[in-house]
């Protein structure tokens, strides 16, 4: 979906919110399908948008929009000669069964790279619980039946044997890093096809309210690039344009070079 169709549809699909102001489940996370990965990195500049990223994990297939929702993690440990399985069992079962309809799965497999962590079995019993997606800084197998399912996945790498001999699902729900970013339960998880991404619940209401004026804003600048005009004149938009930027959201007129030009010069 390109930038100026998810405006027009964020637009005109109000995100309602309760009577003290916040979202439920449902709103956050329709709206957050709507915001790209790297619009929402972009409205969190400020709060180090580097560690919000599970670095290297990418989609196994292709993508439109975006996937969002609510933190269920699990976590792979090594095995060992006298830790063959987890105390309680395998934890990947207990998750997958205890999955529930919005659920993003995040997989911390410490970035193992010989070792399934996810097929298509699994990942058809997650989606008929309702996950949303699943993401791991492991590899996943089983290309053909995960395509057929129909779930977003998201994976540093494909590898077709199982993890089994030399990890171990241990727990589930509990903080995990996944791509040397932390994620914790209840966090929310935005992915596309540009990567994956973790929103802490405390800025989520933040990017979804500053993401219309955001989006118009690129809009604004990507229109005086096809008008002409050179990067240092529109993008990203200088302070000294803000009042033609205004007028353009009150009226639609596009300045002229001569306009940026002047307002340019005369800061």
């Amino acid at each position: 979906m390109s930038m100026s169709s998810t405006l027009q549809t964020l637009s005109s699909s109000p995100v309602v919110a309760d009577a003290a102001g916040q979202l439920d489940d449902a709103a956050v996370r329709d709206a957050l399908t709507r915001i790209p990965t790297t619009a929402a990195l972009d409205l969190l500049k400020e709060q180090d948008p580097c560690q919000l990223v599970l670095s290297g994990v990418k989609t196994l297939f292709p993508l439109e929009g975006s996937v969002a929702g609510r933190a269920r993690t699990l976590r792979f440990l090594p095995t060992r000669v006298d830790h063959r399985k987890a105390p309680g069992g395998p934890a990947n079962f207990r998750l997958l069964d205890a999955t529930r309809p919005g659920d993003f799965l995040i997989f911390d497999a410490q970035g193992w790279p010989r070792g399934s962590v996810l097929g298509d079995m699994l990942a058809l019993r997650a989606k008929l619980n309702g996950a949303v997606g699943i993401a791991t800084d492991g590899v996943m197998r089983d290309l053909v039946g995960l395509e057929d399912v129909g779930l977003p996945v998201f994976a540093a790498d494909t590898f077709p044997v199982p993890s089994a001999p030399t990890l171990v699902a241990w727990e589930s729900d509990v903080p995990v890093q996944c791509g040397g970013a932390l994620v914790v339960p209840g966090d929310w998880i935005l992915a596309d096809r540009d990567g994956v991404v973790v929103i802490p619940e405390r800025w989520v209401q933040d990017v979804i309210e500053g993401f219309e004026a955001f989006t118009k804003e690129e809009q604004f600048c990507r229109s005086l690039l096809l008008a002409g005009m050179s990067l240092h004149q529109a993008y990203p938009m200088p302070p000294a344009i803000r009042p033609l930027f205004e007028r353009y959201l009150l009226d639609g007129r596009l300045p002229s070079e001569a306009e940026v030009r002047q307002a340019n010069g005369a800061h």
